[in-house]
């Protein structure tokens, strides 16, 4: 397991997007991600070999008890059983947010699993089966 890219509530993306890029980021991808029968915008910026998502809507939000606040809200691990560190997760203490699903975008395609730790960490587990991502 290791650590892919982390999340970021922000109430305009194209500031944000600026914001980061004068700071020394660089925009890989300006995707479209289907989740829910809906479309999200969700950016993707990186940082040498590390990346940061941006969304004024995270895809998850629907599912949680409370209100997202704008800022860091997410960290993605990637894993290579899915399934089985999922289990492990919920094992240990954490809850489901929403059931494993299938995305593909400009990214690629993945299988992803929304999870709250029980500080109430919000945590997206992926297996990547494609990735589309423009290397550094």
């Amino acid at each position: 397991m290791r650590i892919w890219t982390l999340g970021a509530k922000v109430p305009d993306l194209d500031t944000e997007i600026a914001f980061v890029e004068a700071l020394g980021g660089e925009l890989v991808l300006d995707d479209s991600i289907p989740f829910g029968g809906r479309p999200f915008r969700v950016p993707l910026l990186r940082f040498g070999d590390k990346y940061l998502h941006l969304a004024e809507e995270m895809v998850y939000e629907e599912s949680l008890d409370t209100p997202l606040a704008p800022g860091l809200c997410h960290v993605v691990f990637e894993v290579d059983d899915l399934e089985a560190t999922r289990a492990q997760a919920l094992a240990a203490g954490a809850t489901e947010i929403t059931p494993v699903a299938r995305v593909e975008a400009g990214f690629g395609t993945r299988d992803v699993a929304f999870l709250r730790s029980p500080g109430g960490m919000l945590v997206e587990l992926i297996r990547i089966i494609h990735n589309a991502v423009p290397p550094p």
